[in-house]
């Protein structure tokens, strides 16, 4: 993506249409397995009869936490598709600064925000994604097809059983629900936070939204790619 592609009036583009489209599903549909999902696992406790409850029984919230993840994991197979599509057809690069792939850098900056946690120096200037926004990136992408594959046993446990051992019921179900349970801390906790509810953030970021931020929001966050884009610029390649 080009210099005078990505500012346009004060703002630099961050994200396509198609990935702001995308976080629709996947924000309501991972929202929607994190409170059905617990709901149908702590069915005796009180949360869990009033979730059952307002959808109208425990069918219903079965199949409500069902259509949540088809939907969010449709989200995720299209986003991969997309990634397979940007490299195979267009020809566009998947390392560099602009990409979401692990860099030598992402530990370096680590390092230096440690450091400067306890006072040793400046905060580090992240690219267009920081190390922080890679670990949220992958905990959806990565984690999914645990949640997925785990979850078609405990949906098809009768198709499943007649090729696997019926303890593999039973292990998924507790893989199911401890990759819920980092999945939900990560997203609800961690991403909420230091994407909407820190300082310079409140009350929320919008960049998602609408795939815009401003210039002097990027020289704050991301402070590496603002000196690319405001200093010569340089071709990046897409997330």
């Amino acid at each position: 993506m080009a210099r005078h592609e990505q500012i346009r009036d004060g703002q630099v583009v961050r994200f396509c249409l198609l990935h702001r489209i995308l976080h629709w599903p996947v924000m309501l549909g991972f929202a929607g397995l994190g409170i059905t999902g617990f709901a149908l696992y702590f069915s005796d406790a009180a949360y869990g009869r009033a979730v059952a409850w307002l959808v109208g029984g425990p069918a219903h919230l079965a199949w409500l936490h069902r259509a949540c993840a088809v939907v969010t994991y449709a989200a995720v197979l299209v986003h991969i598709l997309w990634l397979a599509y940007y490299k195979l057809v267009l020809k566009g690069r998947l390392t560099g600064p602009d990409s979401m792939f692990p860099s030598r850098k992402d530990l370096a900056d680590l390092i230096q925000h440690i450091r400067y946690f306890f006072a040793r120096g400046g905060p580090p200037a992240f690219e267009r994604f920081s190390y922080l926004e890679k670990i949220d990136y992958y905990a959806v992408l990565i984690g999914m097809h645990t949640m997925g594959a785990t979850g078609l046993i405990l949906w098809f446990p009768e198709f499943f059983t007649r090729f696997l051992p019926g303890w593999f019921v039973n292990l998924a179900l507790v893989l199911h629900l401890y990759e819920a349970i980092i999945a939900v801390a990560i997203k609800f906790g961690i991403h909420i936070y230091s994407v909407h509810l820190r300082p310079p953030l409140w009350p929320g970021q919008k960049t998602i939204f609408t795939g815009l931020m401003p210039l002097e929001e990027l020289e704050r966050e991301h402070a590496a790619q603002y000196r690319r884009l405001t200093q010569g610029g340089q071709e990046g390649a897409a997330s």
